[in-house]
């Protein structure tokens, strides 16, 4: 179970540690709009809080923790080329902030927003559209188990389109679809029965984009096998595995041990 975290967990917390201000700045956005859409002054200072706290931790935290790679990217190692890249960092910070505090006093003072039916926006067609593409990507990350089961290999039709680009492109649709939530009302309001109808079914396409991301999660947990177990560097012919000893690399762990040579 160790051994298991140490390769999975960690990479992933050090993964989102960094990947957490692009993410804020993207949720924000989504507040922001709430804000103007439900005229809450509220969540519009919210949101402008959280993107300031993102881009506050990449112009430090962030390029204080990568400034090696950074530095190399730039071809400037050395003590000086660090204090160009921090001061350059804090620059950065300021005119972001200055640019971000004029964004803000846009955006101090209610706007009246009409309301939109799913209709009107294709949220049907997004919310139709996103829970087809993640029955793809499920049936994308299995189907290369059937093989293994059934015929021995991967099929190499799988191979061909990574796993990856199916699931950014997952991502990519459920945004869209919940943006377009965002321009929708789903408080019921009696004196727009009519206009609001939808309110009052029992399965709406706010239901399938929520569906839609729980198969998602479901599907992601899942690759994270799919990605080591069937890899293009497995033998894609043979009725079992079979495992190379030598192309094996044991990294940090691999250090004061010696595979038996053959």
């Amino acid at each position: 179970m160790l051994m298991m975290c140490w390769f999975y967990c960690i990479p992933f917390a050090k993964g989102l540690f960094f990947a957490s201000a692009p993410i804020f700045v993207l949720f924000s956005l989504f507040v922001l709009k709430r804000g103007i859409r439900r005229s809450r002054p509220g969540l519009r200072q919210f949101a402008f809080l959280l993107i300031f706290a993102a881009i506050l931790k990449i112009f430090t935290v962030d390029i204080y923790m990568a400034r090696g790679v950074l530095c190399k990217f730039f071809s400037a190692c050395n003590g000086r080329g660090y204090d160009i890249l921090q001061a350059a960092g804090l620059a950065a910070l300021v005119l972001c902030s200055l640019i971000l505090f004029n964004i803000y006093r846009s955006f101090i003072h209610n706007r009246k927003q009409r309301g939109f039916t799913p209709e009107e926006v294709n949220l049907p067609l997004w919310a139709n559209l996103s829970i087809s593409l993640v029955m793809v990507l499920i049936f994308w990350l299995a189907a290369p188990w059937a093989g293994y089961l059934t015929v021995g290999h991967v099929p190499q039709f799988f191979m061909q389109v990574p796993w990856q680009l199916l699931a950014v492109l997952n991502i990519i649709v459920l945004l869209l679809g919940f943006w377009k939530l965002e321009d929708c009302t789903w408080v019921y309001d009696p004196g727009e029965k009519s206009r609001k109808k939808y309110q009052l079914n029992v399965w709406t396409a706010k239901d399938t984009l929520w569906v839609s991301v729980v198969l998602f999660l479901i599907a992601l947990a899942f690759s994270y096998a799919s990605n080591d177990v069937l890899s293009t560097s497995l033998p894609q012919q043979g009725s079992h595995l079979q495992f190379n000893m030598d192309n094996i690399d044991l990294g940090e762990f691999g250090k004061g041990f010696s595979l038996p040579q053959r």
